[in-house]
């Protein structure tokens, strides 16, 4: 939906309000203070009421609990209740008053977010549906009630700030949701040169030729099972007053099989996920060059799909990697580590001050966080602090996890420099022990957006499907960078 931020909405020309009510603190509004009472509205975190009102005809209470303590939770729980009344009611425009601040956050900080959650609060990712029970509807249009205090100049800076990442979330969970029939490879890479060019970033795209003379041996190893094209794309985002860079890798496996590995069939369909690593590199630039950050990013994504067929890499290879070492294959269903590393070197070669990268790496992450936050592996005792709090900050929680070198003996081959898998004890951490090997820069960190990447069903927060993990979190820390 689109918003806007205004201190003095019109409510003349809205069809439905929407209050966010806290417990045993009454809003300073009298006539919402009269419906609160006439409801018995208490203002629990699972409360709410719609009413017929006179102006605007209807006004939705939706408890957030207790006030003083608003977590990033509660709200989006409470903005993605206002997306889904909305559309079941059809209303074309609709008003939002937030009388709370998130806890340790000020007005501007809690509305910007806001505006930024309630711009998806109605996603729903319907581009094949032939038949849409809402085709007739008109996109709804929210005003978030400002907070007082806040200037005209700092709710335009607000609401534009929050309407470019909430464009950027969009773009990754449509890149995510999408069927691997169709986001192939070679589709990824045009997406990408064609959200690069709508923000003015810089975009090149190498096919097999290229690869090949680049040496990518992991990319291509993986490859090599598929009828389809691999791709490597490179995005540049270099603001002229740029005075740190960044450098992003994403996963960009479109489907994974497993290979020859084979994976079982059950919810094999999930692994059109398995590129969201690279649709969050996607989003996180456009998102940095909508808000003109100070900061130079480069994005490097290595994009395959992994099947099995007679070409196909098998248990038993041994692979030369871009940067020279070598790998014995023990499981084709470890492929995005292969394609990662030759990512992570080419990477690394444009010697960043930080090196990120995101992946939906292991379901040993997913065992060990569920889905409630991404695994952090970094050496940089300062780069996790800084990512961990804009994590907190945002609501795009990490959780670190140990790099020991001790983990490297699970790696280690008779055959070649390693192997690509260490088996299941330990899976996540073996894994970026592994991407380790890959990497020359002091300060990087793996996120494994396993568990986050993606819902499996309909949450309280967010529809199903693709969720943009990895995108606040960078951004925030981008934003930090120049702070």
């Amino acid at each position: 939906m689109q918003v806007t931020i205004s201190s003095e909405p019109n409510l003349q020309k809205i069809d439905h309000l929407f209050v966010l009510v806290a417990e045993k603190r009454r809003p300073d509004d009298e006539s919402v203070e009269a419906l609160v009472t006439r409801a018995g509205f208490t203002g629990r975190a699972d409360e709410s009421i719609t009413l017929l009102t006179e102006e605007p005809r209807k006004t939705t209470l939706i408890g957030v609990g207790k006030g003083e303590d608003l977590s990033i939770r509660t709200l989006r729980a409470a903005l993605y209740s206002v997306g889904k009344v909305a559309k079941k009611h059809r209303d074309r425009r609709i008003a939002v008053q937030i009388p709370y601040t998130l806890a340790g956050a000020d007005a501007e900080e809690t509305t910007r977010f806001a505006a930024s959650v309630l711009a998806q609060a109605d996603y729903k990712y319907d581009a094949y549906l032939t038949v849409k029970k809402d085709e007739k509807v008109l996109p709804i249009e929210a005003t978030i009630v400002a907070p007082e205090g806040l200037g005209r100049k700092e709710l335009r800076a607000v609401e534009s700030d929050a309407a470019a990442l909430a464009a950027a979330i969009r773009t990754v969970r449509d890149l995510g949701n999408a069927p691997s029939n169709l986001m192939t490879p070679t589709r990824l890479a045009e997406r990408a040169a064609e959200v690069a060019k709508e923000v003015g970033v810089k975009a090149t795209v190498y096919g097999r030729k290229e690869i090949e003379r680049m040496k990518m041996g992991g990319l291509l190893a993986v490859n090599r099972g598929s009828n389809e094209e691999p791709r490597f794309i490179v995005l540049e985002y270099a603001p002229r007053r740029a005075k740190k860079h960044v450098a992003l890798v994403g996963k960009g496996i479109t489907f994974d099989s497993g290979g020859i590995s084979i994976k079982p069939a059950e919810k094999m369909e999930e692994m059109k996920f398995d590129m969201c690593g690279a649709a969050a590199v996607i989003g996180i630039i456009e998102a940095a060059a909508r808000l003109e950050l100070p900061v130079k990013i480069t994005g490097a994504i290595p994009s395959t799909d992994n099947l099995p067929s007679g070409s196909a890499y098998k248990p038993g290879d041994i692979i030369t990697m871009m940067n020279g070492k070598t790998v014995e294959i023990v499981n084709t269903d470890a492929e995005g580590r292969m394609i990662l590393a030759d990512a992570l070197h080419f990477a690394s070669r444009t010697k960043p001050d930080h090196l990120i990268d995101f992946a939906t790496l292991t379901g040993a992450c997913v065992v060990a966080l569920g889905n409630e936050a991404t695994g952090l592996f970094t050496s940089d005792d300062e780069l996790a602090r800084k990512l961990i709090e804009c994590g907190d900050r945002v609501g795009d929680r990490l959780w670190r996890l140990p790099l020991w070198d001790e983990y490297k003996e699970l790696i280690r081959s008779e055959w070649a420099d390693m192997k690509n898998s260490g088996g299941r004890w330990g899976g996540a951490i073996s894994a970026a022990v592994f991407l380790k090997e890959f990497v020359d820069c002091p300060s990087w960190a793996h996120l494994d957006i396993a568990g986050t990447a993606y819902a499996e069903r309909e949450t309280p927060r967010e529809v199903r499907g693709a969720t943009a993990a990895g995108v606040r979190v960078t951004v925030d820390f981008l934003q930090s960078l120049s702070r």
